[in-house]
């Protein structure tokens, strides 16, 4: 396979970002003022009013939403209820289910299931005023279908189609995805401006000539589509973000930022 041409948007607002944070808990009014300090947020939308975003925004922070896109969770009563049999993902007529996140791995080939996703993304995302979508699970494509082939490129297919249709109805929405390397560089790269790697550890990476594949991969994506790389490391805090800043990725600020759900 080789890359597509062409990009679908121009004028990455993440090209400006030198911070970024992630907070997926309820915010506060003394949260909201430490939101406001860095450049990039990602949060929970649902926890959120369009008064709490414009305030976040007020002194130029870019507001990114998070939308789980490859799994269903049984939490999200609403949404569930809203799904059909064909809209999960099956493997020997089973249903694949994730016990420590308590999900199910959906279909994003399946038009019912991309047209629920863009309700969620209207109401959560450009109803609120969020600058954009934090495409979470985008990695369990090239996880869960990397031994079969056909199957893998359906559900990249899938996902470029979804994230063209994000595009069209919305144009101004910023997207980044989590993970999903392959479906970044051979399909969706067109329609998103950031990526992100969790688990950027140094003792992992810096090592590891399937990471640096992958690193050389994402450089070339930046220097040819202008596509930027949101990092995060787990242990190694320091060294990670060093390795992470060599190779031109934006590092979350520092290690008291790995809990998502403290300042």
């Amino acid at each position: 396979m080789t890359p597509l041409t062409g990009k679908a948007q121009q004028n990455n607002p993440l090209d400006a970002a030198k911070t970024y944070k992630v907070y997926y808990d309820a915010p506060s009014a003394a949260k909201i003022k430490k939101m406001q300090q860095y450049d990039v947020m990602i949060i929970e939308p649902v926890f959120y009013t369009p008064a709490q975003i414009k305030e976040i925004k007020k002194n130029g922070t870019k507001v990114y939403g998070y939308i789980n896109t490859m799994e269903a969770d049984n939490w999200n009563v609403d949404l569930m209820n809203k799904l059909k049999e064909s809209d999960f993902f099956h493997r020997d007529g089973q249903r694949i289910h994730y016990a420590e996140w308590d999900s199910y791995l959906t279909d994003i080939t399946s038009a019912h299931y991309q047209t629920v996703l863009m309700q969620e993304i209207e109401k959560q995302i450009v109803v609120k005023g969020l600058d954009g979508v934090f495409l979470d699970t985008v990695g369990n494509i090239d996880n869960e279908h990397s031994g079969q082939p056909q199957i893998l490129e359906q559900q990249q297919v899938g996902m470029t189609k979804f994230l063209k249709s994000v595009k069209v109805k919305h144009p101004a929405l910023s997207l980044i995805q989590n993970w999903g390397f392959g479906t970044l560089k051979y399909h969706t790269y067109p329609y998103v401006d950031g990526i992100m790697w969790e688990n950027f550890n140094y003792s992992s990476v810096a090592n590891d000539q399937w990471s640096k594949d992958r690193m050389t991969d994402l450089q070339k994506l930046s220097q040819t589509q202008d596509i930027k790389t949101l990092t995060i490391s787990s242990v190694q805090g320091a060294k990670s973000a060093a390795y992470a800043q060599k190779n031109g990725f934006l590092h979350l600020k520092s290690n008291a930022d790995l809990d998502y759900n403290k300042f």
